[in-house]
């Protein structure tokens, strides 16, 4: 979304300074599932935005004793 779009009716979502502006139904969904983490990172391949939601490690070997 361009900074210059208008945010109405959008519900805004904040998570490691960052703010963003979905649909509700969207967040509403999303949340039910768990934690929504936005966030910007750097790595080998290059750079730029992440969202997950819930635990990313949980059910994929991650870590031991999830849910």
């Amino acid at each position: 979304m361009a900074l210059d779009e208008s945010t109405e009716g959008l519900e805004a979502v904040s998570s490691n300074n960052i703010t963003a502006y979905i649909d509700p139904k969207l967040k509403d969904y999303l949340s039910q599932i768990g934690e929504i983490n936005i966030d910007f990172v750097t790595n080998e391949t290059g750079s730029g935005y992440t969202i997950k939601v819930g635990d990313a490690d949980c059910g994929q070997g991650g870590c031991e004793g999830c849910g």
